[in-house]
């Protein structure tokens, strides 16, 4: 057999997928601790800036836990068709053999 240009690292891929999975879990299970802080934050106009903040943070969450999740899925969806295409290749290579 001839030397390949492309190399995948299976283990790589899936690593990628489950730390990925990890990622969007752990800011999934962020929560909106803001009312909790209220006594913290000292004056009225600090808390008012840091609940905007909490707020907005909530929504670049949101959308950064969406992300993460298509990401995900396309790990997921590479490393997939890099197997099967893996396990078509070596069947054709047994057919040739076998002639």
């Amino acid at each position: 057999m001839s030397d390949s240009d492309l190399t995948v690292d299976y283990e790589f891929l899936a690593d990628c997928e489950r730390k990925l999975g990890q990622l969007k879990k752990t800011f999934e299970d962020i929560e909106n601790r803001r009312d909790d802080m209220d006594k913290h934050w000292g004056s009225s106009e600090m808390a008012e800036v840091m609940r905007k903040f909490v707020d907005n943070w909530d929504d670049y969450r949101t959308r950064l836990v969406e992300s993460l999740e298509s990401v995900g899925k396309l790990v997921a969806g590479t490393k997939k068709a890099f197997v099967e295409l893996d396990e078509q290749l070596a069947k054709q290579g047994e057919k040739k053999q076998k002639k």
